[in-house]
């Protein structure tokens, strides 16, 4: 059965990949654990900062939100 993926605005996602992938330092980018907090941190700030200033953004969990695009921009 497949999940309709979250659709966070990609402005959303750009911040937020700007914020929290963007700068790990390169010898952390081939930690998987590394990068997954850094995914995590980032599913944090979006729900405590995003989802509470931004009416009518979806709601997710941290599954739908590490298949957002956000992966496609490692």
């Amino acid at each position: 059965m497949e999940t309709k993926r979250a659709e966070i605005p990609s402005s959303v996602l750009d911040d937020l990949c700007s914020r929290f992938i963007l700068h790990i330092p390169s010898e952390e980018r081939d930690n998987a654990i590394r990068v997954c907090f850094q995914i995590e941190l980032a599913h944090w700030f979006y729900l405590d900062f995003y989802m509470q200033n931004t009416p009518g953004l979806p709601q997710c969990g941290i599954r739908d939100f590490a298949k957002a695009d956000i992966l496609l921009l490692l």
